[in-house]
């Protein structure tokens, strides 16, 4: 067994169930929004060699609280007063595996500061789809990432080709995650070709608007309130995705022990 190989098997141990490596040269050249907190690999890690991508799926909709002081407005995890339920998982199961990777030589460091969906997708892991998130042919859009940059020598996967959405007949007409939103913030078509940031429109979605100091009556529709901060993250495009139902068919009555 190799070194990738050892570090897969690790990944799947401490609960992840998707892991790829992406070509860190293309990675470092990939454009990615201002003002999302991104960085290049190389202003997290000068000395990395390799990034390995890690998923994690979200067989439950717990898994998408967040919680946050007034107006905090970075979901990128690097506010002090934010707080997010898988942002918190994947990190604290990413530095465990990072300590293993150590122990073995190796310098390492879990982020999610690299731009982790065309991580994913240079993994061969999924496609960027209509909603701009990555969808997998597993799991859909119900998976979360973890991307670890290290100075381990890993070779790269082959990058994902397959167009999933153009492939899915029930959105050939128009993507279902387009029509599931209720603000209308997602910008009908490919992700592909679409400038960084510009495929949705942040302003109209509710995830923007939930840690406003006044909500709105038209936002607070549709947001899950735990407390008076906490929120379930609005999840309705990736609800909707056919490709995740695979998760509500096979994982969530296994995980619930219902099979």
């Amino acid at each position: 067994m190799n070194l990738k190989q050892e570090i897969q098997e690790r990944a799947f141990q401490e609960g992840f169930q998707l892991f790829g490596v992406s070509d860190i040269k293309k990675l470092e050249e990939a454009e990615f929004p201002d003002g999302r907190g991104l960085m290049r690999p190389s202003e997290v890690m000068p000395e990395a060699k390799s990034a390995f991508v890690m998923g994690f799926v979200l067989w439950d909709e717990g898994l998408n609280a967040a919680i946050s002081s007034v107006s905090t407005g970075d979901f990128s995890g690097g506010e002090a007063d934010y707080y997010n339920m898988y942002y918190e998982v994947t990190e604290t199961r990413g530095w465990r595996l990072v300590s293993w990777l150590k122990d073995k030589g190796y310098k390492a460091i879990p982020t999610h500061t690299v731009q982790e969906k065309i991580a994913a997708t240079l993994a061969g892991l999924g496609f960027i789809g209509h909603n701009t998130q990555v969808i997998t042919p597993e799991y859909g859009p119900r998976v979360r990432w973890m991307t670890v940059l290290t100075d381990a020598e890993l070779e790269p996967d082959e990058p994902f080709t397959r167009d999933l959405c153009a492939e899915q007949p029930l959105c050939q007409e128009k993507s279902l995650c387009v029509k599931s939103c209720p603000y209308q913030a997602i910008i009908p078509g490919p992700s592909q070709g679409v400038e960084p940031g510009k495929k949705l429109i942040y302003d109209k979605c509710v995830v923007s608007h939930e840690f406003d100091k006044e909500v709105s009556s038209q936002h607070e529709k549709y947001i899950r309130r735990i407390t008076d901060r906490g929120f379930m993250e609005c999840t309705i495009c990736n609800l909707i995705c056919p490709y995740g139902k695979t998760v509500e068919e096979n994982i969530i009555p296994e995980k619930r022990g219902l099979d």
